[in-house]
């Protein structure tokens, strides 16, 4: 078996920064909920929650690739720890500053939230997948079960904040070209991500609908809100962690699904408050939970700053929120308009408009896994018919022609040789040397099985075996892999 990519990934790396995000995941819960307490007594229920953590992701995609250059993650990490202690201070002890004081803490807790998430960037893609859902879903859980008043919630959270930042201050400034190990530091694949307008639209209107679909949810009784987390946890391991998909398909489809199933409840109108919650809560605990998992699978391959991601994330996450809350100001009606008859079946009209035109699975996986290079050579446009679309998708020949410029065809030639290496030396047959081949050049199995004309079970089984016997979990892991090998083979020559 090849050796595994030089990342690290020990245990005890892992099981910190599963403590880190469990931590934060319990402190940004708790400032959640104090925060629509807070409003509860002064607006009427109404909470700008929502509105400030959208001020917080424009800032950081504005200003967050300038900031990160001049400080260090850690450094803007403990700026953000202060500035949530302020707020807190402010809004508990300086009465006439309280909104300011709010305001602060939510904008503060989202950088720092940000920040905390960049520190899983050290792990493998696997490892960081696993930590990430579990800390995140058993501190949401924690979080909001804890039985807590408004300013001992406040200042928990601050606390959970302040320990998650300690954990996780030595791995913030390791992104994923600076991955610690045993060996020397993995070469990492950077690839140029371009924003399609088709699959980007299908993206926003689902989360859009998304949350109108969960907005919803009433609180559950302990035993329901467990088994709802527990549902949660099990679809989101099943389509985000469970195997290798880097257009992340499946955890598209599962939330159109349940999206469309918790609106058809409601309009059938035969399943009691209850039930209808349950499914409200699994898919709210999803998209917030599965959105971020795509950020950050996208952040160890894009060449796009990492806050400029996850700042972009963050619009569509909480956007509709924000939005419906400055409309209901001007129109109160609106939050019932939105959870009427019409909206469920308005939803699930849009959910199918999504599903089998905006977010078809080429699309996506063109946008998300992007062109090898900075001037986009693949140009799978919205408008290009299939045929030019598959032509224009094909991989690079591994092999030089007569047209390819000498730099070039050397450049291939010594891929196609580090690829048959790594074959021979993991014993591929000479079908998965062929699939391995196209996996390095960045191609889903799906795009695999339609360019060798075979089933996608017998592609996806190609892939699963070419995982095992190189000793990775994910495409990513693959093409850092070929391209740490292709290093070290330049090197002996």
């Amino acid at each position: 078996m090849v050796g595994n990519l030089a990342v690290n990934d020990s245990r005890k790396t892992a099981l910190q920064l599963f403590a880190a995000a469990l931590l934060c995941a319990i402190g940004t819960t708790l400032l959640s909920l104090w925060f629509f307490h807070f409003y509860a007594d002064i607006d009427g229920g109404r909470s700008p929650h929502s509105l400030f953590v959208v001020v917080a992701s424009v800032f950081v995609i504005a200003a967050g690739p300038r900031l990160v250059a001049s400080f260090t993650a850690k450094h803007l990490a403990y700026l953000s720890l202060i500035g949530i202690f302020i707020g807190a201070f402010l809004a508990v002890a300086v009465p006439a500053w309280a909104p300011v004081g709010s305001g602060a803490t939510a904008i503060a807790g989202t950088f720092l939230e940000i920040f905390v998430y960049k520190s899983l960037l050290s792990l493998s893609n696997a490892t960081m997948r696993k930590v990430f859902v579990t800390a995140t879903v058993g501190g949401i859980f924690a979080g909001s079960a804890l039985p807590l008043d408004a300013p001992t919630a406040l200042f928990t959270a601050s606390v959970c904040m302040a320990l998650a930042v300690a954990l996780a201050a030595s791995r913030l400034d390791l992104g994923p070209g600076t991955r610690e190990g045993r060996g020397a530091p993995s070469v990492h694949v950077r690839r140029q991500i371009i924003l399609r307008v088709r699959p980007a639209a299908g993206l926003i209107v689902l989360a859009f609908v998304a949350h109108l679909a969960s907005a919803n949810a009433v609180p559950l009784g302990p035993g329901l809100t467990g088994g709802a987390y527990l549902a949660a946890l099990v679809l989101l391991w099943l389509s985000a962690i469970a195997h290798d998909d880097t257009s992340h398909i499946s955890l598209i489809r599962c939330l159109v699904l349940i999206s469309a199933v918790v609106c058809a409840m409601r309009l059938s109108g035969n399943f009691d408050t209850e039930a209808v919650a349950f499914v409200e809560t699994v898919l709210g605990i999803i998209v917030w939970t599965g959105i971020i998992v795509v950020a950050l699978d996208l952040a160890t391959y894009a060449e796009v700053p990492f806050s400029t991601i996850m700042g972009g994330v963050y619009l569509p996450l909480t956007g509709p929120a924000a939005l419906i809350y400055l409309v209901s100001l001007a129109v109160p009606s609106l939050p019932a308009m939105l959870s009427s008859s019409l909206a469920d079946a308005a939803i699930i009209c849009l959910l199918v408009f999504c599903g089998l035109y905006l977010l078809n699975e080429q699309s996506l996986d063109d946008l998300f896994w992007g062109a090898h290079d900075a001037e986009g050579t693949n140009r799978n446009e919205d408008d290009a018919s299939p045929a030019t679309a598959r032509e224009e998708a094909a991989p690079t020949p591994l092999a030089p022609d007569s047209t390819t410029s000498p730099s070039a065809a050397s450049s291939e030639q010594e891929a196609a040789d580090t690829i048959a290496r790594l074959a021979a030396e993991a014993q591929l047959t000479a079908r998965e040397h062929e699939v391995l081949g196209l996996l390095a050049e960045g191609r889903s199995a799906p795009f695999i099985a339609e360019y060798l004309s075979i089933e996608r079970s017998t592609a996806k089984t190609h892939v699963a075996r070419i995982y095992a016997k190189l000793g990775v979990h994910t495409r990513q892991e693959l093409i850092s892999l070929v391209l740490s090998a292709k290093g070290l083979g330049g090197a002996e020559r």
